[in-house]
């Protein structure tokens, strides 16, 4: 199965490809039915295929010189990567760079014409969603850890920390009991301010039902056993117009583009002369099979 763009065979190869690009999108994964999937993938992967070759296309159809300090600066940055090992070399990369440079051009210039963003479109989209724009909670936090490691087993770690909590259930304050029992000591334990997503979840797991004064049991993570301490804790509250609206500008542009850039692939697509080919031979410069194609849009 193979498809003729403008006279020019898309093999296969470059559809399979495609596959396996968008068979990772999450999208797909929801479809429990794998026949299913398999097929809404593949008719995807066709037409993300046919559309990269329209826009290679319209790239080397454009005679536009590009700017001769860019492609120095970027082979350049190869040289210094190691990519430049020979002439041979240095020219093939060079090449890549130019063409992937006017792909991005064509890229750039398929986006101009998408609708500018305004003030006012950026509120509105933070009073539709205000209830998703929540900041992260903040903790403060002590903690002892035992550690397992090279110099310390699994058994002694968790000797070492339950003779910390014995001390902590005898009344001998956390700071004290860190100094003498934690692998960490700084600060004697204490772990100052941090948001919540900043520590490994089966830490912050640990913590985040805590009031204010009180403490875990041991714990382990992939460091080791912890006892930890809740020294304060403030609940993540809604984030305001001015601390969102950056985020929010930058989400609706990149919307603005894709559906300009959808819409000049439409007109693209509707200009071309695209063939389904079930037999199509192998090679890049193959002529088209009107006999025996159906056309497709």
């Amino acid at each position: 199965m193979a498809y003729l763009v403008n006279g020019r065979l898309l093999t296969p190869a470059r559809i399979q490809a495609e596959e396996a690009r968008i068979a990772r999108d999450p999208q797909f994964g929801r479809i429990t039915d794998l026949n299913e999937r398999a097929k809404r993938v593949r008719m995807a992967a066709e037409f993300a295929a046919i559309d990269v070759m329209l826009i290679e296309q319209k790239t080397a159809m454009d005679p536009r010189p590009l700017d001769v300090g860019l492609i120095e600066r970027e082979i350049a940055k190869q040289r210094a990567l190691g990519n430049c090992r020979d002439l041979n070399r240095e020219r093939q990369v060079r090449e890549w760079i130019e063409w992937n440079l006017r792909l991005q051009r064509t890229a750039h210039e398929m986006t101009a014409g998408a609708a500018r963003v305004t003030a006012e479109q950026v509120e509105a989209f933070y009073e539709e969603n205000r209830q998703n724009f929540r900041g992260c909670a903040l903790f403060e936090v002590s903690h002892i850890v035992k550690h397992i490691n090279e110099e310390q087993t699994e058994e002694q770690a968790r000797r070492g920390i339950d003779l910390a909590l014995t001390e902590l259930e005898n009344g001998t304050d956390f700071a004290t009991v860190a100094e003498m029992f934690s692998d960490c000591k700084e600060n004697r334990g204490d772990l100052g301010e941090f948001h919540a997503g900043t520590m490994v979840p089966e830490f912050e797991d640990a913590i985040r039902d805590l009031e204010p004064g009180q403490r875990t049991g041991v714990f382990r993570t992939g460091f080791g056993f912890h006892v930890a301490e809740l020294r304060s804790k403030t609940p993540a509250g809604f984030l305001t117009l001015e601390e969102v609206q950056e985020d929010i500008y930058r989400v609706l542009t990149k919307i603005s583009e894709h559906r300009e850039y959808s819409r000049m692939i439409a007109v693209l697509r509707d200009q071309a002369n695209i063939e389904f080919v079930p037999d199509a031979a192998r090679n890049e410069t193959a002529a088209p099979y009107a006999a025996d194609s159906t056309r497709v849009r």
